[in-house]
């Protein structure tokens, strides 16, 4: 008889650094974190969500468990959302053998190409008396290969694959806030994500071909600074745009501001994006609203950002404290690094329990 380990590795392969969690699960919808522990990897590594160069990305990953405290006996990662696809179908009851095949069939004119090559998954959003609501996720089965590569050259099985998006949306379903319609910005190193969900439910997820990188690529060009300069530059000062009481011409002026305003272009393309999102949902859901937002992920750290969108869309967000009632100790500035990984435990832990 197979009996499933309480212990998850969680790993989380991103575009800037490897992020790993373990988590034991205490009873019900509890748990506790053992340990954890971040990896930076070289530029370039992964490219437009693609892992490049698998043998690092196994080398990184062996050295990151080799640290833990626990033997990595049950494994859960993630997919990047860049070729990520989700759509929400309703199917009328059916006996069970039947859905897979019948949402195969519907998948196949939803997804832009052949069901064949696509890991396919669904779960059940809500029902009524004659029809089913399906949520179904889609990712080609190239990139689902490209991200258990690394596990297999560690001779290590992965047990369950997720999608980024939906290890955010547990993290905040353990912490309570799921409460009507609410939409994650994660702005990643390469690019960000925006999804709108109610409840488990994604209405909503599409990615920005604006990231963290862009921001940090910018101050390097115009300030003329190496990479890890500008990283510090762009955390520590950002959209931030210090006054000088003493008068200054149009040149020192454009000088003084260039960095910041490309900066501040950057922010506003971003933004526009995110509105478009944002009008495309309440175009889909007449008469419905976004309840709440929260933004997450690496990039979110430009110092501004966060205010500055909040003038743009007219809102206020809410960062997503990743431990927030959890007892663990960690660093302020990695804790929400793992926000993540850390989700991709709590939606195992509560998936018992449904």
């Amino acid at each position: 008889m197979f009996f499933k380990s309480n212990i998850f590795t969680c790993v989380d392969i991103g575009s800037y650094s490897i992020k790993i969690a373990q988590i034991k699960k205490t009873g019900g919808d509890n748990f506790k974190i053992l340990d954890t522990a971040l990896q930076k990897i070289p530029k370039e590594t992964i490219v437009d969500g693609i892992i490049k160069d698998e043998s690092l990305i196994a080398a990184e990953i062996k050295s990151l468990l080799a640290i833990m405290k626990k033997k990595p006996d049950y494994v859960i990662t993630a997919v990047p959302s860049n070729e990520l696809l989700v759509r929400n179908i309703e199917m009328p009851k059916m006996d069970k053998k039947e859905i897979k095949e019948s949402l195969k069939w519907e998948a196949d004119e939803q997804i832009p190409y052949p069901v064949e090559n696509a890991a396919l998954d669904y779960i059940k959003v809500d029902e009524d008396e004659n029809t089913v609501n399906y949520l179904i996720s889609a990712v080609k089965k190239n990139i689902v290969d490209n991200y258990k590569s690394p596990f297999e050259r560690n001779n290590l099985k992965v047990e369950v694959i997720n999608v980024i998006p939906m290890a955010l949306i547990s993290l905040l379903d353990y912490q309570e806030e799921l409460k009507g319609n609410i939409a994650i910005i994660d702005i990643g190193y390469s690019a960000s994500q925006v999804t709108v969900a109610n409840k488990n439910n994604i209405i909503l997820s599409r990615t920005i071909d604006t990231g963290g990188n862009h921001f940090t690529k910018t101050i390097m060009d115009v300030e003329d600074l190496e990479y890890d300069e500008a990283e510090e530059k762009k955390i520590k000062e950002g959209l931030k745009i210090e006054s000088n009481s003493d008068p200054i011409d149009s040149m020192q002026l454009d000088a003084a501001l260039g960095s910041d305003d490309r900066l501040k272009t950057l922010a506003g393309t971003l933004t526009g994006e995110i509105t478009r999102s944002f009008n495309y949902f309440s175009i889909k859901k007449r008469k419905e609203d976004i309840d709440k937002i929260f933004i997450t992920g690496g990039g979110s750290r430009l110092k501004g950002l966060k205010e500055f969108m909040e003038k743009e869309l007219g809102r206020d967000i809410y960062r997503i404290d990743t431990f927030k009632n959890i007892a663990y100790p960690i660093d302020d500035e990695i804790k929400d690094d793992f926000a993540v990984a850390i989700g991709l435990g709590i939606s195992e832990v509560m998936a018992d329990e449904s």
